[in-house]
């Protein structure tokens, strides 16, 4: 009987108040509207309607194709393959043959002081013109060269027997190290690293391209979380709007005292200013998400705005930890760089290694002779020259051709330092250093395996918060609903509405919060078997 009584009383309080204001002719005030609990899910919301500007639906797909094409921190990680695609070319520049072209002409008079000298005065004349092609070779440390000299002499010597004469020399040379410089040399080990440092580059700009994509997902998914929070919050707003009316007309009715209505009149001022702090946040977050898809300040996605209408999914997913450990110590870009640091470092200690060696190097060559021109026969020192054979420098390539003049050279030059020995002192700089990346390898494969723990235990951790907030979420709902129908029938306070209210909108908001923190996860847990940071 006790429980029922504020049922029963209501309606005759509600008749010993109005009764004498309809005695007196006075306007009876219409029921107190009923305060309802407005049904909401992710993926009721809208972006706050902002005119003159146009809105643009995008799928986490096309904002990750957006963020490909048009960010400009990857358009700048492009460049880097191709800037290091001109380093390796001017490496291997170094085994490029080198052609080398000299020309000189040389006219020289001297004064004589013997009868044998060919005269009191001779004057000759001397034009050359030489070729040689140079080609180290990228093996064995090798170095290949051949040469062509030619030079025309005239002189009025009467001694000379062939003027004007025509020289001509071809040779061919090869050197070849025997110790020191055989293995591997400066040159190669270049080389070598800079295509090292050419996958590095490819690595480093797939670890951008994923890093940015996966700051495009988190920020679309916060996008849509403050969107949403908004949405909460309006609704938040009309139920304490709701909650003002009806104490209003209970005011008049004159079932509610007057300071119920002040404090509804808070919690909507309250209401009102969560709202705005949730637009302001909105409008920083757009912001954020547009700096990662456009490609300059006069992009048009700047003045429009985004409305994200994909959805998280966030069904439960079991997670194999092992397995990415694996995966990860073997794909992720950032041990794939340690990796080939290491292979640097290595390179380094064997040219250092090889300096260490003495310096033996074997030299073969192979050259060619021939003269031509005019020949002349003097019988005696007084006698005129008699010409002999007319000839020219045709005369001089044909004895090359025909092989007249043959010479052939074979050395050895051994050389070795005495004393200290810088060679061992930067290998074993250089072995340290090996040592060391050993070690920084070790460090990263570690961090890597507590990363990917770190991150699979995420996964399990935030969906058990996801289960626990969503319950929290409907008893909450219901526990309003019931302090609504209490209120509607007049057995419950203003407060313990006001209470109930502000729990479902923090319940709410914990929901979503734990939603997308459970699709970060999941993302996040595929990404870090594949980049780092």
């Amino acid at each position: 009987m006790t429980k029922r009584m504020p049922t029963i009383l209501t309606p005759a309080l509600t008749l010993a108040f109005t009764f004498p204001a309809f005695l007196f002719g006075q306007q009876v005030p219409a029921e107190p509207p009923e305060v309802q609990l407005e049904a909401y899910q992710v993926g009721d919301a809208r972006p706050p309607a902002d005119l003159g500007r146009a809105v643009i639906e995008l799928t986490l797909q096309q904002a990750i194709d957006r963020a490909l094409e048009n960010n400009l921190d990857i358009q700048s990680a492009r460049l880097l393959p191709l800037m290091q695609n001109y380093t390796l070319d001017a490496a291997r520049a170094a085994f490029s043959p080198n052609l080398s072209i000299t020309s000189g002409y040389n006219n020289q008079t001297a004064l004589q002081t013997s009868q044998l000298d060919g005269g009191s005065q001779t004057s000759t004349t001397r034009t050359n013109m030489n070729t040689s092609l140079t080609q180290p070779v990228p093996w064995y440390g090798g170095q290949f060269s051949t040469s062509f000299n030619n030079t025309r002499i005239a002189t009025d010597n009467v001694f000379a027997t062939r003027n004007p004469s025509y020289s001509s020399s071809l040779t061919l040379s090869y050197q070849q190290p025997l110790l020191s410089g055989r293995r591997t040399d400066n040159q190669r080990t270049q080389l070598e690293t800079e295509q090292i440092q050419r996958d590095i580059t490819d690595i480093q700009l797939e670890a951008q391209i994923a890093n940015i994509t996966d700051q495009v997902r988190v920020a679309y998914w916060n996008l849509l979380s403050q969107i949403e929070q908004i949405e909460i919050q309006r609704r938040s707003l009309a139920q304490a709007q709701q909650l003002l009316e009806n104490n209003q007309v209970r005011v008049d009715l004159g079932t509610l005292a007057e300071i119920e209505v002040f404090q509804a009149e808070a919690q909507v001022a309250s209401a009102e200013q969560a709202l705005l702090d949730a637009e302001i946040q909105w409008q920083s977050q757009e912001l954020a998400f547009k700096r990662l898809m456009v490609g300059g300040a006069a992009d048009p996605l700047m003045n429009q705005t985004i409305h994200p209408v994909e959805l998280p999914e966030f069904a439960q997913r079991e997670v194999d930890i092992d397995a990415a450990i694996e995966v990860a110590l073997r794909e992720r870009t950032d041990i794939q760089q340690q990796r080939r640091q290491r292979a640097v470092s290595q390179l380094n200690l064997a040219v250092t290694e090889e300096s260490r060696r003495p310096n033996l190097n074997l030299t073969a060559s192979y050259s060619l002779q021939g003269v031509g021109g005019d020949l002349f026969f003097r019988p005696d020192l007084a006698g005129d020259a008699e010409l002999v054979q007319r000839g020219g420098y045709v005369d001089g390539l044909r004895a090359i051709y025909d092989l007249e003049a043959p010479t052939w050279n074979i050395g050895l030059n051994f050389s070795y330092p005495i004393g200290t020995n810088a060679g061992k002192a930067n290998a074993e700089r250089a072995r340290l250093q090996l040592r060391q990346n050993d070690l920084a390898l070790q460090s990263q494969e570690l961090a890597v395996a507590t990363q990917v723990t770190n991150a699979g235990m995420a996964v399990g951790n935030t969906f058990l918060q996801l289960e626990a907030s969503r319950r929290s979420r409907e008893a909450a709902e219901r526990s309003l609903e019931a302090e609504l129908t209490r209120f509607n029938v007049g057995v419950s306070t203003n407060f313990q509405v006001v209470t109930a209210q502000n729990f479902l909108t923090s319940a709410r908001l914990a929901e979503l919060r734990a939603i997308i923190a459970y699709v970060n996860a999941l993302e996040e847990f595929e990404r870090v078997q594949r980049v780092g940071g």
